[in-house]
């Protein structure tokens, strides 16, 4: 069962001792994500129709590699349509539905998010940063590998009691080729409603 007893201590800061001393690590331990499917023609078009974004880079052969690309590119700002794996499901998986209620929902098959420190009940990202060093292309299959901690900051802010921890990912193709770093910042905590002493401070 999870515990948020440590927002309500004075010393709520010390929860996080676990989190700071594994900076400079990897949070996956080498575990990778690989996107769901390679990148096609059809999903790029789909990607572009409601942006109503025409360069044709992105979808004529021919003028992508005209301007020195192996092909038609993706959008970078696609990345996380490229990489983003099966939620709960793949063709040749069992069953994930054990229940029948009906609003049960299935388990996520994604291993990641998992950190050391303390149980918290909420969370969202701050921030992102790409670097792109390559164009991904039709036919490639992006993964994302490591989750190396860079930073953590204990905060108590008006929704609650948490840290700021940032991690960077990799991004790499079917050949090993880097595409790009990704940087990220999120924000867990225990919401204020949620413990004891702070509740009256909820709205």
């Amino acid at each position: 069962m999870a515990d948020y007893t440590w927002a309500d201590r004075d010393d709520w800061q010390a929860a996080w001792q676990p989190l700071i001393d594994a900076i400079g690590t990897d949070l996956d331990e080498g575990a990778e994500v690989v996107g769901a499917d390679e990148i096609e023609l059809s999903a790029i078009r789909r990607y572009l129709e409601p942006l109503e974004f025409d360069c044709p880079l992105h979808y004529d052969d021919a003028v992508a590699r005209a301007h020195g690309y192996p092909g038609v590119i993706a959008p970078y700002s696609g990345l996380a349509t490229w990489t983003t794996q099966a939620i709960s499901w793949l063709p040749g998986d069992p069953p994930v539905y054990v229940s029948d209620g009906r609003n049960d929902y299935p388990p996520l098959r994604s291993a990641r998010l998992k950190r050391p420190g303390p149980d918290t009940n909420a969370g969202f990202a701050t921030d992102v940063e790409c670097e792109f060093h390559r164009p991904f292309v039709v036919g490639d299959r992006l993964r994302l590998e490591g989750r190396r901690l860079l930073s953590v900051l204990p905060k108590e802010t008006s929704v609650g009691r948490g840290a700021f921890y940032t991690v960077e990912v990799t991004v790499l193709n079917q050949h090993d080729a880097v595409v790009a770093t990704q940087t990220s910042t999120s924000y867990s905590y225990v919401a204020r409603a949620r413990h004891g002493k702070d509740s009256k401070d909820a709205g």
